[in-house]
């Protein structure tokens, strides 16, 4: 079953996979990004369109969070969040 562009739940065992290397992301969909790549900056660097200092309107530190294929590097998916917040990506099967 396809979640997305990029994952899908392997129908032999469960595991969510990458759909482009067949890399394995998570053991189960409760957990689907458990094996994923994380690597995060300071927001500013997610581009030109995000270009403010983000101490300018808020106390906490904001972070640009991406996740990565641990095969092929695929980007998974991408969060600007306050330091210290869980993932909001969330997924819902039923």
């Amino acid at each position: 079953m396809n979640l997305d562009l990029n994952l899908r739940v392997d129908d032999t065992t469960g595991a969510v996979v990458c759909r482009h290397c067949a890399a394995r992301i998570g053991d189960t969909t409760a957990e689907p990004m458990a094996h994923a790549l994380r690597h995060e900056r300071p927001s500013t660097e997610a581009g030109p369109g995000v270009h403010a200092d983000p101490a300018a309107f808020v106390d906490r530190k904001v972070l640009l969070r991406q996740a990565f294929c641990p095969g092929c590097l695929t980007l998974l998916s991408t969060e600007i969040v306050p330091d210290g917040e869980p993932s909001y990506r969330s997924w819902s099967l039923t």
